[in-house]
């Protein structure tokens, strides 16, 4: 309610104020004097005031200067109405512009007063002005003024102190004033080249510096983009002197080169050779003084890009996550590294990391493609804790790597020693994609080699419980005919009956070991379909490949028909085998409820055999329904 009641009071104000306006130009309209071009600076303070008092009443109501600024604008709106009536208030309203102004540097940005006394002393005398003037009472008044030009020195001087005392966060509040204060010596040039030759000119340099004033305190309260501010502050001052020195170089190549050209006044020469110069010395400039600046005004940041780039100059053995941990001062720091063709993020050494939703591609434009960098906010978790930030660094439309730091490390200059070491964060994400192959490779030979184990146990096993003990049986039971005589011709039919069985084992067992046989993959997998209860459609090339390949299909359709079989609710299997360039398709489909585990031990242990002999598998949830089982073999024939 108190929100609600604070933005009506705000709209209010705001309408008051336009209303005042309204009445000023409606009494003044006749002589059509209020918008002249000697207004222009004094509408903008207007307005710049009562927009950026209306933005911070609404979304900071508690904050005093918001409504210190709709007092300035309304101050400003009433000395505009009361000079269209010619009335004497026209001459002391400006008063309340001082007191103002005072009241707000002093509350800027926190809301509280550096010095407890100063402003209530500034209010006081600056009251004390207001009235000495209205009834022209002197000397007090003189007195009075010069007292309340103090107490607004003192203001500004309060900002200052507050800086040197203030906390990193307040610091970067009260650089976005440090902003508004570095165009004023453009502004100021402009202004004296203008002079009352170029009113329009003036009036724009005039206005263009008292608008920034209010912005730059409404940013510095609303803790607008404050990681960012120091690059702002650092890049305007470098623009401002950059600009100043080719401003100056121009001139003097300019008159250099017409004092040379003599009496052919009419040449472009002078201007080529100093538009030259210019260019010439623009680039080197600006990197020389970007240097210089931050240097002196963001000194971690510039000795954090010292230790990157002599990294990137001079490689070592380290790597390029514990550069990044040494740059920052973050033990913390770690990198994760997106490998696109496995559409997961792992570590330098390729171990796979859980999985984050990946930011939406940036559109910022670039050279070469440059990199763009999308941090995640600072979180806060339920006990009030900081969370670590992510910043995931693309390449154009492509993810390179994700640096996670502790909350405690400045973003900005994470993004730009991230943005410095891109190459190398690039080379380390190649190296980690090799490295999640070999982890895999070696996942992958550990579990091929237990299946193996246990592939030979089950052998082992099937031998002794079967054709084993049918061998032994029948060594017994026709020993025991020979002792007896006379049951001799039964007992040879019975081992002829056991013979045969055996033999059938023995055969089972030879299939699983070779299943495809002889005659190739078709005949194999029509048998193997046969056995089965449901219906099979089945397309295979007749083409025949190497044993290792034609086995590798087999199973991978044995298993995946033997998966469909056991848990897919399936009513038709599909089976195809074909060629496509330099590899072999195996592709197994049903119409079941789909959702196939590739983790299981069955599907796992196929995707194994399809990786030991150089293809891969894939398994995927069919249109409609029903799991699509897909192996993609070398085609050695």
């Amino acid at each position: 309610m108190g929100v609600l009641r604070s933005r009506l009071l705000a709209t209010t104000a705001c309408t008051l104020v336009a209303a005042v306006v309204a009445a000023a130009v409606v009494v003044d309209l006749p002589d059509s004097r209020l918008f002249g071009l000697d207004d222009l600076p004094f509408l903008v303070a207007l307005g710049s005031a009562t927009a950026v008092g209306a933005v911070l009443a609404f979304h900071r109501p508690g904050h005093p200067v918001g409504w210190l600024f709709l007092a300035l604008g309304g101050s400003f709106a009433l000395t505009g109405l009361f000079e269209a009536y010619a009335h004497p208030l026209a001459e002391v309203t400006f008063i309340a512009w001082f007191v103002l102004l005072a009241a707000i540097l002093h509350l800027t940005p926190t809301g509280q007063p550096l010095w407890r006394w100063v402003l209530p002393a500034t209010i006081g005398v600056g009251t004390a002005w207001f009235v000495t003037a209205l009834v022209d009472l002197q000397p007090l008044r003189t007195v009075a003024g010069v007292l309340t030009a103090v107490g607004l020195v003192a203001a500004g001087f309060s900002l200052l102190v507050r800086f040197r005392r203030a906390d990193a966060v307040v610091r970067r509040q009260l650089l976005w004033l440090a902003v508004a204060v570095v165009p004023l010596p453009a502004f100021v040039v402009v202004a004296f080249y203008a002079s009352d030759d170029h009113p329009v000119l003036l009036s724009i340099a005039t206005s263009g510096f008292i608008v920034l004033i209010p912005i730059a305190a409404g940013l510095a309260i609303a803790q607008y983009h404050l990681y960012d501010v120091e690059r702002i502050l650092s890049r305007a001052v470098t623009y401002l002197l950059v600009s100043g020195i080719l401003g100056f170089t121009f001139a003097a190549v300019a008159f250099t080169a017409g004092r040379l050209a003599g009496s052919r006044s009419t040449s472009q020469i002078p201007a080529i050779a100093a538009t030259l110069a210019a260019v010439a010395l623009a680039g080197p400039l600006y990197r020389a003084f970007q240097e210089a600046v931050d240097r002196r005004f963001n000194r971690r940041r510039y000795d954090a890009l010292a230790i990157v780039r002599a990294y990137i100059h001079t490689p070592n053995t380290q790597p390029v996550e514990a550069v990044l941990q040494n740059a920052l001062h973050d033990p913390t720091l770690h990198i994760a590294y997106w490998i696109p063709n496995r559409a997961q993020w792992v570590t330098h050494t390729g171990q796979p990391i859980a999985t984050s939703p990946t930011p939406p591609s940036p559109t910022t434009p670039a050279q070469a493609p440059p990199p763009s960098l999308v941090p995640s906010p600072t979180t806060t978790s339920l006990a009030g804790t900081l969370q670590p930030t992510s910043i995931v660094v693309r390449r154009s439309d492509r993810d390179v790597a994700r640096i996670t730091i502790s909350p405690g490390t400045d973003p900005e200059i994470a993004r730009a020693a991230a943005t410095e070491a891109l190459s190398e964060l690039e080379n380390a994400g190649l190296r980690a994609a090799i490295s999640l192959q070999l982890v895999e490779v070696r996942e992958s030979r550990a579990r091929i080699a237990t299946a193996q184990l246990t592939e030979r146990r089950r052998i082992e096993r099937d031998l002794h419980d079967g054709a084993q003990q049918r061998l032994l049986a029948l060594a017994l039971n026709l020993r025991a005919a020979q002792l007896n005589g006379t049951a001799l011709p039964a007992a040879i039919d019975d081992a002829i009956a056991e013979l045969q069985g055996s033999v059938a084992e023995l055969r089972a067992l030879a299939n699983g070991l070779y299943p495809v046989g002889d005659n190739g993959l078709a005949p194999a997998v029509d048998e193997l379909t046969g056995r089965l209860p449901l219906p099979v459609a089945t397309t295979i090339t007749d083409r025949r490949f190497t044993p290792a390949v034609e086995a590798t299909a087999w199973f991978i359709i044995c298993e995946a028909l033997t998966n469909a079989v056991k848990h897919a609710d399936a009513t038709r299997l599909a089976v195809s085998v074909a060629v496509d360039g330099d590899s072999v398709v195996v592709q197994i489909e049903d119409d079941g409820r789909g959702g196939a585990d590739p983790t299981g031990t069955g599907l796992r242990g196929i995707a194994d055999r399809a990786e030991a002999a150089g293809g891969r598998l894939t398994i995927e949830d069919r249109p409609g329904g029903g799991t699509r089982v897909t192996g993609e073999l070398p085609c050695e024939s």
